[in-house]
């Protein structure tokens, strides 16, 4: 996987790579990860990919972490409650 480039963010760590004509879109929260697969030839460019980017979906990622935190603290607590 060939690391193409950073997307800046105040708050997720946007990373986008290049693998097998595909572009990987990863993004970070603390532990936890969003992967979201591009085909190459869907794409005209890599400005393309970062066009895709808006506010608008990053903030339902945002959200979509706040969700995947919650569900991992209640499954957490789950296995401990003995």
């Amino acid at each position: 996987m060939k690391f193409t480039s950073k997307v800046s963010h105040p708050v997720l760590d946007i990373s986008i790579y290049l693998r097998e004509n595909y572009f990987i879109v990863k993004i970070v929260l603390h532990q936890f990860e969003q992967t979201y697969r591009i085909k190459q030839a869907d794409v005209t460019s890599m400005e393309d990919v970062e066009k895709m980017l808006t506010k608008d979906f990053l903030d339902k990622v945002y959200l979509r972490f706040v969700d995947m935190s919650k569900d991992f603290k209640e499954s957490f607590l789950n296995i401990n409650k003995n």
